[in-house]
């Protein structure tokens, strides 16, 4: 394959699931770990990385940033849609991992509201969101909404992490 925002995208793609479904075979808990999904951003960046070097190399370093960053965004967008739908997909097969990953927010909240918010307004929304989740932990189903929402704001998160490989990769030249 000589598209190498293709390639690394793809590759990216297939690298990121592929660990992602490792830690979902070990189990549940493990898949939902903050640290843990967290940790497969260096997977991302190295492949953002690989796309930024090769495009570098076939176009030249003395390019605008907007040329620049496109290749390791790009591979971003690639990388962040393949999880997305992996993600989707085994929380529509597996509605024991919508359960828990909802338990988490309902715990989190509750711990928040025994140790106070400090602000009437805050505390009044986080019971509201409890009573959401109570509601949502008796049918637990994964919305597409939600999916798609986050999907597009990682990808806000992706062009600073392509921008940052940019201006990195020029600060070493």
């Amino acid at each position: 394959m000589k598209n190498h925002i293709l390639q690394n995208g793809l590759l990216g793609g297939l690298v990121v699931v592929l660990y992602f479904a490792l830690l979902y075979g070990i189990g549940r808990e493990v898949f939902t770990h903050t640290g843990l999904q967290w940790a497969s951003m260096v997977l991302y960046l190295f492949f953002m990385y690989r796309a930024a070097h090769a495009d570098d190399v076939q176009h030249g370093t003395e390019r605008e940033f907007r040329h620049q960053v496109r290749a390791p965004f790009a591979v971003f967008i690639l990388i962040n849609l393949a999880y997305w739908l992996f993600y989707y997909g085994l929380h529509l097969a597996d509605v024991e991992l919508v359960r828990l990953e909802l338990l988490v927010q309902k715990e989190s909240i509750e711990a928040q509201l025994s140790r106070g918010t400090g602000d009437p307004q805050g505390a009044s929304q986080l019971r509201q969101r409890l009573a959401e989740l109570s509601k949502a932990l008796e049918n637990p189903v994964q919305p597409l909404g939600p999916v798609l929402t986050r999907f597009g704001m990682g990808a806000i998160g992706g062009f600073v992490l392509a921008a940052f490989i940019v201006l990195a990769r020029r600060a070493t030249r």
